[in-house]
């Protein structure tokens, strides 16, 4: 035991050398959570070469490194790979140095402990990253997605070791789709990352003077909860829970997404606190009512500047978490928390009131997070809740050819329909955007801590939620006395944010500015003489010591850095320079106006 100990320790070794791992783990953590008979197992496996889990071969028994082969030759032009398991890595051998770049997400423990004993990986020319997970939380491959930064994604291969698959299809099946699940993701993020690029610096930056005069949305965490807080959302059946809120008010706290306030509001009820992170010019509508500054607004950094400037103005307390951009974290000097984001201000509300209730948690006493207007589907063919804003701007623009109900049927058809179960109904009409929720619900319904929580759905209508209650609203508060008034508590501790002044990085911007324009004109010739390649190469060493303006900069040219890196594209340096030069120029435009 001790010898195979020492050759497992070596080639950890080897492979931390050139190769990374990453999980969460360390390879003496594998190693420790070993039994005595699958360490017997082990050694058996090492001596006869043959490598196995649950008593089945993880290669051919006949001739491992022509299966191998074969599989190789089914994504030959692939660029970089993601392989769910490798076994004992046959493959590697058979891949040679034809793939550069390898992620291994090995589901498995054991699987990874034999990888690393049969020491395959040490032929293997390119770069790998072994990922050990089994993959059981809703955010478990999100750890993987730096290594997807810069893979053209067409390029990109994923293969799933077939034995795994016969030995163990669930696990196999289940990190298969979640793979699948994040590739898309990433794809859905990069067209996110093209249409929103320019408006999220934009937004940071003109919202730095609100930020000043803001709190840090983790001071809530500081407050002690309440029993119950109830997230209304913005679906058609918010209407119908009105009367429940208001009979049931002083018995939980109300947050609310600000498609929501105006409905509420209008129904006489004042949310605790509104959550808006929509970076849209539309969103600002949503902020529009005589009462808004009666709640507390907890919002993202690059949620639309007009919001935050109108509560300004009414005096509203507000406050801010964390963004990951740059624009944001070079400016803030203080941990504001950080909030999960399920591409919905549902979910970033939905996330604030698990971590709260985590932070207090009683086994005999679990916290009620109760969701209404969450319908998640096309309830009574509506697409929003009526009173809405957005159904106001609609009946702003209707005539004869442009109603209310052309509008909800576009809606409902933009995409494929996709059928659900429904609360009230068998089932429900969603489509492909609402079941992204939906999963993203039932995945955190599945990883809760339940000693901390209850979930439970009191929405009216739409579709079911897996993994939650479902409960009219009044049964869903049963038992629960008045509560104290934690909002006005939270405006008592408030504490305002320091934010750095934005003069460094405007003095960065124009100095990337002027160098990417000569850049550009230096690079126009198609030809350039020895003494503007010499020019152009040290304007770009200048621009890599600007590190936080120049990605930041980057990140508003990503339509055209994506599509170079990512998306197979091409473009030549002159294209590129001029996009960085407008990038630094219209930053500095909008950073200008807050300094």
């Amino acid at each position: 035991m001790h010898d195979l100990k020492l050759l497992f320790d070596q080639n950890a070794a080897d492979f931390a050398k050139r190769h990374e791992l990453l999980g969460g783990r360390q390879f003496t953590g594998l190693w420790s959570q070993l039994t005595k008979a699958e360490k017997t197992d082990l050694e058996q496996n090492l001596q006869s070469n043959r490598w196995q889990l649950k008593g089945k071969l993880l290669h051919s028994e006949r001739d491992p490194q022509r299966e191998a082969r074969r599989a190789v030759e089914s994504f030959a032009k692939a660029q970089a790979i993601m392989a769910i398991s490798v076994g004992a890595g046959f493959l590697l051998e058979a891949l040679s140095g034809s793939v550069k770049s390898l992620l291994i997400i090995e589901p498995n423990a054991i699987c990874a402990v034999q990888f690393i004993l049969a020491g395959k990986f040490k032929s293997y020319k390119g770069k790998i990253t072994l990922f050990v997970n089994p993959l059981t939380g809703a955010d478990a491959l999100e750890e993987i997605l730096p290594w997807l930064q810069g893979k053209n994604l067409s390029g990109t291969h994923i293969y799933l070791h077939p034995p795994l698959l016969a030995i163990d299809k669930p696990l196999a099946t289940r990190a298969f789709e979640r793979v699948q699940a994040l590739f898309e993701k990433r794809a859905v993020n990069q067209a996110t990352i093209v249409k929103f690029q320019q408006l999220w610096n934009k937004n940071i930056f003109l919202n730095t003077k609100a930020m000043r005069k803001a709190g840090a949305m983790r001071q809530l965490w500081d407050l002690a909860p309440p029993e119950a807080i109830v997230l209304a959302g913005a679906g058609p059946s918010l209407t119908q829970s009105l009367g429940s809120i208001i009979e049931l008010r002083q018995k939980f706290m109300l947050f609310a997404v600000d498609t929501a306030l105006v409905p509420l509001n209008k129904a006489g009820i004042i949310p605790d606190f509104v959550f808006s992170a929509d970076p849209q010019w539309l969103n600002h509508y949503f902020c529009q009512s005589p009462r808004a500054a009666e709640s507390v607004w907890v919002m993202d950094p690059v949620v639309c500047p007009a919001i935050p400037r109108s509560l300004m103005l009414s005096g509203a307390p507000m406050l801010f978490w964390n963004n990951v951009f740059l624009a944001d974290s070079l400016f803030r000097e203080v941990d504001r928390g950080d909030v999960a984001h399920g591409g919905s201000v549902s979910t970033n509300a939905f996330d604030v009131a698990v971590k709260w209730f985590s932070r207090y948690a009683d086994a005999e006493s679990p916290k009620r997070l109760i969701l209404v207007g969450q319908d998640l589907s096309f309830s009574n063919r509506q697409a929003h809740a009526a009173g809405a804003v957005l159904e106001a701007q609609i009946f702003g623009r209707s005539n004869r050819l442009q109603s209310m109900e052309n509008h909800n049927r576009r809606q409902m058809t933009a995409m494929p329909v996709l059928w659900e179960k429904g609360i009230r109904q068998e089932k429900v009409r969603t489509n492909g955007k609402l079941k992204i929720f939906l999963d993203w619900f039932a995945a955190r319904a599945a990883e809760r801590d339940k000693s901390a929580v209850r979930f439970i759905n009191a929405t009216v209508d739409g579709a079911r939620l897996n993994g939650f209650e479902h409960m009219p609203l009044a049964e869903a508060v049963e038992g629960i006395a008045a509560g104290n008034d934690i909002a006005a508590q939270m405006r008592a501790a408030l504490q305002i944010n320091s934010v750095k002044s934005p003069e460094i990085l405007l003095h960065q911007l124009v100095q990337i500015r002027r160098l990417m324009e000569e850049s550009a004109q230096l690079s126009a010739d198609g030809n350039p003489t020895q003494s503007a390649i010499t020019k152009l190469n040290g304007n770009d060493d200048k621009l890599r010591s600007f590190s936080g303006a120049k990605d930041i900069v980057g990140l508003n040219a990503q339509a055209l850095i994506l599509r170079i890196t990512e998306q197979g594209g091409s473009a030549d340096a002159r294209e590129f320079y001029a996009a960085m030069a407008r990038a630094a120029r219209e930053l500095g435009h909008w950073l200008s106006k807050v300094s």
